[in-house]
């Protein structure tokens, strides 16, 4: 059989997110978004989990699992996140109260975004990563913090802040990859794709 004759393989992105959307659109990839109707929250409980890595892996796992046993002849990316200091997890602030909790914490710390993905194909995991990047916040004073929410509102944000946005600002210095700090770790996903033949620029 040759090449032109197999079926074409989609790429489906399991998430509303719009800065992973973003990532992908600035990749040059041809995607659909179908997002995911796993209830973060309940699965997150379910989990017992207090490694980080099997953490956001499982949790991504659900998600792409969820798409693809619903959309066959596809590879369903699902990816979830987890910003991490010292031993306490900080979910999507939501508030502007929750966000200066969370930006007071870890101002003048160094914390850490883990990024999960998982990849899968009629209803079964074919690939998975895991990524973490290192970010050192600047020591901000009371004022800064809230003129910062007030500027960026940051209330989906993990870790209270938008990365891709003013949040840059607030930090003296970051290890790794930007796109695993916003979420979605993009060159091992393309690397992969590119592999099945599955990316169409």
């Amino acid at each position: 059989m040759s090449s032109e004759s197999l079926p074409e393989q989609k790429v489906i992105l399991a998430s509303n997110s719009s800065i992973r959307k973003k990532i992908l659109e600035n990749s040059g990839i041809s995607f659909e978004v179908v997002p995911s109707e796993v209830e973060e929250e309940e699965l997150k409980q379910s989990l017992s989990s207090n490694n980080f890595k099997e953490y956001c892996l499982a949790l991504a796992k659900a998600k792409a699992l969820d798409v693809s046993n619903k959309k066959k002849n596809a590879y369903v990316i699902g990816s979830d996140q987890i910003c991490c200091y010292e031993d306490e997890i900080f979910s999507k602030p939501l508030t502007k109260e929750n966000c200066f909790k969370t930006l007071s914490k870890l101002s003048g710390n160094t914390h850490y975004q883990n990024c999960g993905i998982s990849i899968c194909k009629d209803g079964k995991e074919v690939w998975s990563h895991y990524a973490q990047a290192a970010l050192t916040m600047k020591s901000l004073t009371d004022s800064e913090i809230k003129n910062y929410i007030d500027k960026d509102e940051p209330f989906m944000a993990c870790g209270a802040y938008r990365f891709e946005s003013l949040g840059k600002n607030l930090f003296s210095s970051t290890k790794g990859d930007e796109t695993t700090i916003q979420g979605l770790t993009l060159d091992p996903i393309l690397e992969f794709l590119g592999s099945k033949k599955a990316i169409h620029k």
